[in-house]
């Protein structure tokens, strides 16, 4: 075979022409050609590859801002809910504290100093103080106090006048100087006395000089006693609540006239019931925190 290839070409005029290429120079050619088609086939495929990624990193940074602006709104409602969950506790512990405040004055006025610590004895370690009171300590303290004072009895559980106030006084029967271990409240034979605390009735009994008469445990080292009753309305080993009738005031026993003598105990000791009977009034103002109970004066 020879080195070219001829090609005859034939006019409408019926003119014929040869064209004459050598085959080297074809197959050059050729090979040319098919090297550019890959080219351009891998150049295709690489665009569309490319707009392929484009899209897909489109739609990432989309996904992304969408992400990005969830997790600022998740912040900004966090932040929100940690302001309210803040004035909550804040509200919250100014209301511990008023009625911290409010259960203090009421000691202070009835002269009751109240410690909230925990019990010293074999305990130890170095001292770390805290700069502020906590929530804790403030619930700590307002549930201490909480439970100490459902045990104090507060007001008159009778009203009337006192006859007789607490203290020195020379006994009513025979004149010599005697201790009166509680205050004496005029009123009507069948007025109904009510518990000043809640408690339990350790003692409901009757003898020559205290005639009908109750005694109550309230806890806390409180303990009330009713003498002179026409009759008591509940009996040993019951509960009951404050401001439940317990008894009729009554003559019996040892006493000059209808009246009740109530008594005060506080660790076994008894205290004078004056300010635990005017604590309301003490607290308004109306009555001077110290000073002691006036024969004549009406208690409510």
């Amino acid at each position: 075979m020879g080195a070219k290839l001829h090609f005859l070409v034939t006019s409408e005029r019926g003119k014929t022409r040869s064209l004459s290429v050598r085959k080297r120079r074809l197959l050059a050619l050729a090979c040319a050609t098919v090297a550019l088609l890959l080219v351009s086939a891998v150049g295709w495929r690489a665009s569309v590859e490319n707009v392929t990624l484009r899209a897909q990193n489109a739609a990432v940074k989309y996904e992304l801002a969408a992400v990005k602006d969830k997790h600022r709104q998740m912040l900004a409602r966090a932040a929100d809910q940690e302001e309210e969950q803040r004035v909550l506790l804040d509200t919250a512990m100014e209301e511990l504290r008023q009625r911290s405040e409010v259960i203090e004055s009421i000691l202070s006025a009835v002269g009751i100093e109240l410690e909230t610590g925990d019990g010293r004895s074999n305990t130890g370690g170095p001292y770390i103080g805290l700069a502020d009171e906590s929530y804790g300590d403030l619930t700590f303290k307002v549930d201490h106090y909480l439970d100490f004072i459902q045990s104090v009895p507060l007001g008159t559980p009778v009203p009337g006048t006192l006859t007789s106030p607490f203290g020195r006084r020379a006994d009513p029967f025979h004149g010599r100087p005697a201790m009166h271990d509680g205050l004496d409240i005029h009123n009507r034979v069948g007025t109904r006395i009510a518990a000043p605390a809640a408690g339990t009735v350790t003692t409901s009994n009757y003898t020559r000089g205290n005639g009908n008469y109750l005694e109550i445990d309230h806890g806390n080292g409180f303990q009330t006693r009713y003498l002179h009753l026409q009759r008591s309305l509940v009996k040993a080993g019951e509960k009951v609540l404050r401001g439940q009738e317990i008894a009729l005031l009554g003559n019996t026993g040892r006493s000059t006239g209808p009246h009740l003598h109530y008594t005060i105990l506080y660790n076994g000791k008894a205290i004078d019931p004056y300010r635990f009977v005017r604590v309301a009034s003490v607290m308004a103002g109306d009555v001077p925190a110290r000073g002691g109970a006036v024969r004549g004066q009406e208690v409510r």
